[in-house]
């Protein structure tokens, strides 16, 4: 029950960040009170899960849920903890659901620091199930120690959904930009719940983004 209401109050906070932001776009007192009054359609809805099974083999990391397509799990979903984000659905049963997680080589995602314009991406490179890599910032990117680390441009995750926090510098594959190694806001040794993310604008965008290759 407490799982099902968490995906309750995650779905209103985002409801929230959607009027805040309907307003905050908005010039004049009249069209702003306009704004609160109109109901922005509902964008995320939360699909509650378990976890069952936990493989950390360095390469093929993996997660496994006890929810599946019978509860509206489908592939490219994205998944998050009560803490930030834990990974992407990559295979689906009736009963069952896969996710790729974070500590995977192959994920990787859009990333910025909180309070920056600048983005670049989040990835792992197989060394420590609690640190990831935040890397191609510009190199004049100002930066404290335990910044936050949020998602910017993503087809899966709500933006500003926190990834992390900047724990040091890491090694740099390019002379212009930085590379944080962060400490992962989702702690998977102790993972046991999370939230299934059902974005209910996914298949219109991708329907629209796909008319450019036909």
């Amino acid at each position: 029950m407490l799982l099902v209401r968490n995906a309750e109050l995650e779905k209103r906070y985002h409801d929230l960040l959607a009027q805040l932001e309907k307003v905050s776009n908005t010039d004049t007192l009249e069209v702003k009170a306009f704004a609160i009054d109109t109901l922005v359609a509902p964008q995320f809805d939360f699909i509650p899960a378990g976890v069952v099974n936990l493989s950390f083999s360095g390469v093929n990391n993996f997660i496994t849920l006890n929810k599946g397509a019978s509860h509206g799990i489908k592939r490219d979903m994205g998944v998050i903890s009560q803490k930030g984000v834990v990974g992407v659905v990559a295979n689906v049963s009736s009963n069952f659901s896969v996710v790729i997680p974070v500590i995977n080589p192959k994920f990787r995602m859009s990333a910025k620091l909180k309070n920056s314009e600048n983005y670049g991406s989040v990835s792992w490179d197989g060394t420590n199930v609690r640190h990831a890599q935040l890397q191609d910032l510009p190199k004049h990117e100002l930066f404290n120690k335990g910044d936050t680390v949020l998602t910017s441009f993503s087809r899966i995750f709500p933006r500003n959904t926190i990834i992390g926090f900047v724990h040091e510098m890491g090694k740099s594959r390019d002379d212009n930009f930085n590379t944080f190694n962060i400490q992962l806001a989702t702690n998977f040794y102790t993972l046991q719940d999370v939230l299934v993310i059902k974005d209910m604008y996914y298949d219109e965008q991708q329907r629209l983004e796909d008319t450019l290759h036909q």
